[in-house]
């Protein structure tokens, strides 16, 4: 049997994408990258993706390219009545809408789910907002920062003695969202198959990271404390943490798990008499004086590369890897075995590499990624090939402001 392409996973499924930055854009990315017909939907006068001005002009956002890789573009003035009617129409041919606007944008341009449904009412809508359709939050404009923020992760991801929280710099509910995203709209998909029925989704991107600390929000419920932030430390495991190594910026991380573990690290390290010390004779004496165990061990990593550090280790038994950078990332041989790169020697960008997806399918091939449509490029093919209006409308609609 021959190889058949991941890309056609998904191939026979239209979706329409009322999508912008990265949650949303993303998530149609893995759906057009797996065989979906992904049109994205836009307007240069009344509502553009906000990553296209990340680049010297609306095509050459490397962020943009990024999250809209396979995606089609159509670009219709939702605010001309004869634009709303292209999407209607569009809908009645299609299988999904996906869109992450605040809630009721659509609606207020006479493209809500009632709508929707009258002219398909099997489509499925699949929303992405910040804090969900409903309730007294709902309305607020987000980003992943501040919904990392909202969630409580930001507050857990710190260390215990820093004034202020740090979290970090990624965007994990847009993360979380653009992986659930798909996987919902596939079971969409299926239950329609057995019922012949459209779903509407409400994905709130806060509560996908907020389910993601599951374990944090149980400890306040049921025994009432509210967790604090541990920083690298670990209930049962001493030393366990991230360590300063040879050049710059450049660490490791590790963790000792038992007395047999801690002895192998003494006498890797030479320090055969740390091992007898009563202060580290066991987990518990060693979990009383964590501070002076961290000094000890960065003490030894400071004087190596994290890759020696991490191998020397790794040879007895214990637990230890290196903390990479971008630039291990672009090397490391494991992703590079996988080509988990897509390289574009040509783009709009210039030359570039973006990761694909993470997924494999058993027996089956990889098509190179492609690029994503410029902006409004295939607006006439779609009206033309795909609606049947034929070409004296749409040159009334362009001079008419309804193609944009």
């Amino acid at each position: 049997m021959s190889a058949q392409s991941t890309n056609q996973i998904l191939k026979g499924i239209r979706i329409i994408a009322f999508t912008n930055a990265y949650a949303g854009p993303y998530a149609g990315r893995l759906l057009a990258q797996h065989g979906a017909e992904v049109i994205k939907v836009e307007s240069a006068t009344g509502g553009l993706d906000t990553f296209r001005h990340f680049g010297k002009d609306l095509d050459s956002s490397a962020r943009f390219i990024e999250c809209n890789l396979g995606v089609r573009s159509l670009t219709v003035n939702l605010k001309h009545p004869a634009g709303v009617e292209i999407i209607k129409k569009l809908t009645s041919c299609s299988d999904a809408v996906l869109e992450n606007f605040r809630p009721g944008v659509l609606t207020r341009l006479g493209l809500g789910e009632e709508e929707l449904r009258q002219v398909n009412p099997g489509i499925i809508i699949l929303r992405l907002p910040g804090l969900g359709e409903k309730g007294p939050k709902s309305w607020y404009g987000t980003w992943g920062f501040n919904l990392t923020a909202y969630s409580g992760m930001t507050y857990l991801w710190n260390h215990p003695d820093q004034p202020r929280p740090i979290g970090s710099q990624g965007v994990y509910p847009d993360h979380l969202s653009f992986i659930m995203a798909p996987t919902l709209l596939v079971a969409a998909l299926l239950r329609r198959r057995v019922t012949q029925k459209g779903v509407t989704i409400d994905l709130a991107q806060a509560e996908a990271a907020a389910y993601a600390l599951g374990v944090s929000y149980l400890e306040m419920s049921v025994n009432g404390k509210d967790p604090e932030p541990r920083g690298n430390h670990h209930p049962t495991a001493f030393p366990h943490g991230c360590y300063r190594c040879q050049g710059d910026d450049r660490w490791c991380v590790l963790s000792i798990t038992t007395d047999e573990e801690w002895q192998k690290f003494c006498r890797i390290v030479g320090r055969e008499d740390l091992s007898a010390s009563p202060k580290f004779a066991g987990q518990e004496a060693r979990s009383k004086h964590v501070s002076e165990l961290d000094q000890i061990v960065e003490e030894w990593t400071q004087e190596r590369s994290p890759e020696e550090v991490m191998k020397k280790l790794q040879e007895e038994g214990i637990a230890a890897g290196v903390v990479e950078n971008g630039a291990d990332l672009m090397e490391d041989p494991q992703l590079r075995h996988r080509n988990y790169f897509e390289h574009f020697p040509v783009s709009s960008f210039g030359p570039m590499e973006v990761p694909r997806s993470a997924l494999r399918f058993g027996g089956m091939s990889d098509d190179p990624l492609a690029l994503p449509s410029k902006l409004g490029q295939d607006t006439e093919a779609i009206l033309k090939d795909l609606l049947g209006y034929d070409e004296e409308t749409i040159q009334e609609w362009k001079k008419e402001g309804v193609l944009d």
